[in-house]
């Protein structure tokens, strides 16, 4: 049977080698994180409730770590089982439930800094390219951010 050609084009070939290269450094920092006993979701839960200001609610957390709000609900209630968060009720809107970082998640939130591969990684750019790579980053979540509100029905906030 010939092979048969497909023409592909510089942006379908960049999108894949950026993907390829998410997925790389995504399994690099799961197995690195397997050897201090957390997730790559745990970690970037415990990152986003630390990096806030305020404590944030379960639906807050889903939109910022592109989750459906039921997973981020479930994974929410096994952290706290693991005593990693707690869940407290806002004392304005009792209503609303907020999620902040126990001592235990302190602990585990040190732990998953103190192994590191995204510095290892990104320490091999200059600073030039460290800052034009935030920048494309950024553009392209916010081009990706702005098609998904395009294509679901549901409010959606990255």
């Amino acid at each position: 049977m010939p092979k048969r050609e497909i023409e592909v084009n510089e942006n379908e070939l960049l999108w894949g080698r950026l993907f390829l290269a998410a997925k790389v450094v995504e399994r690099a920092r799961e197995i690195e994180l397997s050897r201090v006993n957390i997730s790559l979701i745990q970690a970037m839960v415990l990152y986003a409730l630390k990096l806030s200001p305020e404590p944030l609610t379960p639906s807050r957390l889903a939109r910022m770590l592109c989750r459906e709000p039921h997973s981020m609900s479930a994974l929410i209630d096994r952290m706290e089982k693991q005593g990693l968060v707690e869940k407290k009720h806002d004392l304005s809107r009792k209503n609303l439930v907020r999620v902040v970082v126990t001592p235990k998640g302190e602990e585990a939130f040190r732990r998953q800094r103190s192994v590191n591969t995204v510095a290892n990684l990104t320490s091999s750019l200059t600073k030039e390219e460290r800052q034009a790579l935030g920048i494309c980053v950024d553009k392209l979540r916010v081009k990706a951010t702005e098609m998904i509100r395009k294509m679901t029905p549901t409010p959606y906030d990255y």
